[in-house]
């Protein structure tokens, strides 16, 4: 058997696998033993209050739109072309405080944890809309806490 990550994987524009997590799309673009790849396109009031990822580093590139970050007290706002880098073990959050949706590519290191949460958000979405306590039983159980 030939191991999927020895061959080159390509998605095509508009391609991937389509998410909602928790009310925004997500569009896995790639994912491997050690590294998870997104477009995520969150509209405006969207809110990830501060969490801290166990085992996954975290960054995000903006394409469109300006996300504002929460960092322990503090608010940054980045927009296109911008980076953000989220160490394993580090608190932060972000929301959308523009009028149109911000769109942005997310990647988590080794992120196998990050792509079945998000997985596991959108199952668990399309049955029922879910409590914060489920969300944070949820997050809890792929090694993410709120902070």
């Amino acid at each position: 058997m030939k191991d999927a990550n020895a061959a080159i994987a390509i998605t095509a524009g508009g391609g991937g696998e389509a998410l909602d997590v928790l009310g925004a799309a997500m569009i896995v673009k790639s994912q491997t033993k050690e590294a998870f790849l997104a477009e995520h396109v969150i509209p405006p009031g969207y809110f990830v209050p501060p969490h801290m990822h166990a085992d996954d580093e975290e960054m995000f590139f903006i394409l469109e739109g300006r996300l504002t970050l929460l960092d322990g007290g503090q608010e940054m706002v980045i927009g296109p072309g911008e980076t953000a880098r989220f160490p394993r073990g580090v608190a932060h959050g972000f929301r959308n405080d523009d009028a149109g949706a911000v769109r942005f590519l997310v990647l988590c290191t080794p992120g196998v944890q990050a792509g079945e949460m998000f997985r596991h958000f959108d199952r668990a979405g399309r049955e029922a809309p879910l409590a914060p306590a489920a969300v944070g039983e949820i997050c809890a159980q792929y090694g993410v806490r709120m902070a």
